[in-house]
């Protein structure tokens, strides 16, 4: 597997994580992670009303990222390959790591009241 992107790769990429940058589809996606689920249990747990669900699952299937499927009365959504689930995970991770890394440098810095307190005295 290459370890870098040509500009397709970078456009289809983009393409990809613009069906994520609005909260409600990460939420939807998040409600849909552990298992797949109908529209009225995505809408729940994601917190929005029902059309507002369909509409974004509308363009989340569009895109690629999730797959309607009927099953008698029901219409399931799941995502459409577990290593999307796998993608997010790790981006969580890195993001985790890089705001604990950053609440770890920003607490050693010494802050400007203190700061302005040595030169004072100084």
């Amino acid at each position: 597997m290459s370890h870098t992107m040509n500009d397709a790769s970078c456009e289809l990429l983009g393409d990809f994580f613009a069906t994520f940058a609005h909260v409600t589809r990460m939420r939807i996606f998040c409600a849909l992670q552990r298992q797949p689920r109908t529209v009225t249990e995505i809408a729940a747990e994601a917190h929005v009303s029902i059309t507002n669900a369909s509409q974004h699952l509308r363009i989340m299937r569009d895109r690629g990222a999730v797959v309607a499927e009927k099953h008698a009365q029901s219409v399931i959504y799941r995502i459409t390959d577990p290593r999307f689930i796998e993608a997010a995970l790790l981006i969580r991770e890195a993001l985790t790591a890089r705001l604990r890394q950053s609440a770890e440098e920003a607490s050693e810095r010494p802050s400007r009241h203190r700061s302005r307190r040595r030169l004072q005295s100084a």
